[in-house]
């Protein structure tokens, strides 16, 4: 499988993990606030929960070509959650 085809996902890495995996395991064993360490960042998925649950974030990937894709695709999906958090109106 490349990715998530219901939301039209594509694998930027061979063992992508899909982020609500991450973001169950922040729901249930750390606190907003927290600093985590991902030594092994891959796909950034992790990055990616870490940053919609309120976690400090430290990542690191010993292939630059899987840091790159894993940073631009935090990019992205981060770019579009402020986009959108922006359109909202403020109470």
């Amino acid at each position: 499988q490349q990715g998530d085809k219901r939301i039209n996902e594509v694998r930027i890495h061979p063992t992508q993990k899909p982020v609500a995996l991450y973001r169950w395991l922040l729901e249930n064993y750390a606190t907003p606030g927290q600093r985590i360490l991902d030594t092994h960042l891959g796909s950034g998925s992790s990055a990616i929960a870490a940053h919609y649950f309120g976690c400090d974030f430290v990542g690191t990937e010993i292939d630059e070509d899987y840091f790159s894709a894993a940073k631009k695709r935090f990019e992205n999906e981060t770019r579009q959650i402020d986009l959108l958090q922006s359109c909202l109106p403020h109470s």
